[in-house]
């Protein structure tokens, strides 16, 4: 068993690049029930802060160390909004920002702002923005949320092509990075590692309790993290598992900001099993997923388990499909709160 794990780690197909000093700045602190939100910037992987949101819970330090995870926030063609799709926006957030932020919730969350939920359940939760996404957004994108959520008078047809210029400029960001010799997937990746190391250094965090969680293209960062990166001790991914045969060709321009060449052209997705195991790990699918059909997800999840079984580690990896789609509900939800106090 040891023997076969050892060979995974040896044939790791990507390696994470080296670490940086972080020098986290607070920007803005906001008392919350239970909790604090605080809005931090810090050094990730280049010249670029990275800002996100960080909740301690009341109570936590280094004499009572809190379970600790990292959120990793959706796609969704929604780009103005990116931590602010798991954590309440603070009051000092635009209006604009504040109502892109609630219909989100309201639309996949059933509601709840799952970063605020668990901060206030004991968990220390750090949310960071990707790339093109909050406030890493470009001028256009904050035009359209301005345009959308009624701060800038607009027909619908302006706002709609707002809305495609923006979706399509994410082909422009792949290029972008790509004569930089950077994958966009591949930084992402590094980046969520830089907020994962980050939290486990924190004082008031137990190093050994630190998971990550993500929905749609959040679980596909999620499984992505734990699967490359230390710090990561668990994790759970909300609707995106399935088979490379059920993309679409031509990629989509959504697609861009999670291809990984180095994986995607000697690997199919369930092969991440390789790389996460032993981990404890769950993965969530709905039945009537659109994006995600059930058939695949299920050849996907047999796939997975097969590896941990061979290494011996069957016990700790979990697939289930629940009855609806694309959707982090209220029952997921409280799966998801279960999975990691038991961790």
């Amino acid at each position: 068993m040891l023997h076969l794990l050892m060979l995974l780690a040896a044939a790791l197909p990507l390696h994470l690049w080296p670490s940086v000093e972080p020098r986290t700045t607070v920007v803005e602190t906001e008392r919350r029930d239970g909790y604090t939100c605080q809005l931090i910037e810090y050094n990730a992987v280049g010249p670029e802060r990275v800002q996100s949101y960080l909740l301690v819970p009341d109570g936590a330090s280094a004499a009572n160390p809190c379970p600790a995870l990292v959120l990793l926030h959706d796609h969704g063609a929604r780009f103005d909004i990116g931590k602010e799709k798991l954590v309440r926006p603070m009051a000092s957030a635009s209006a604009h920002i504040r109502a892109s932020a609630r219909q989100w919730v309201a639309d996949g969350f059933d509601g709840v702002f799952l970063a605020d939920r668990l901060a206030a359940a004991g968990f220390v939760v750090i949310v960071p923005d990707a790339l093109y996404w909050g406030s890493r957004s470009t001028d256009l994108c904050r035009q359209w949320s301005r345009m959308q959520f009624g701060e800038t008078p607009s027909s619908s047809q302006d706002v709609r092509a707002v809305k495609q210029a923006v979706y399509e400029g994410q082909r422009a960001v792949y290029d972008s990075l790509a004569r930089s010799g950077i994958v966009w997937s591949e930084q992402t990746l590094n980046e969520d590692a830089a907020a994962a190391r980050l939290l486990a250094a924190l004082p008031y965090v137990d190093p050994d309790r630190v998971g990550c969680f993500g929905w749609s293209m959040g679980a596909h960062r999620a499984w992505l993290l734990a699967a490359f990166c230390d710090a990561v001790k668990s994790g759970v991914a909300l609707c995106w598992m399935t088979l490379k045969a059920t993309q679409a060709q031509p990629p989509t321009a959504s697609d861009y900001s999670m291809m990984i060449p180095a994986l995607r052209e000697r690997y199919d997705f369930p092969d991440i099993a390789r790389w996460l195991c032993p981990k404890p790990f769950l993965f969530l699918n709905g039945r009537t997923d659109r994006l995600f059909p059930a058939e695949a997800s299920q050849e996907a999840f047999d796939r997975m388990h097969a590896v941990y079984e061979a290494a011996g580690y069957e016990s700790r990896l979990r697939t289930e499909f629940f009855d609806g789609g694309h959707h982090c509900g209220l029952r997921e939800q409280e799966t998801i709160l279960q999975f990691f106090l038991d961790f």
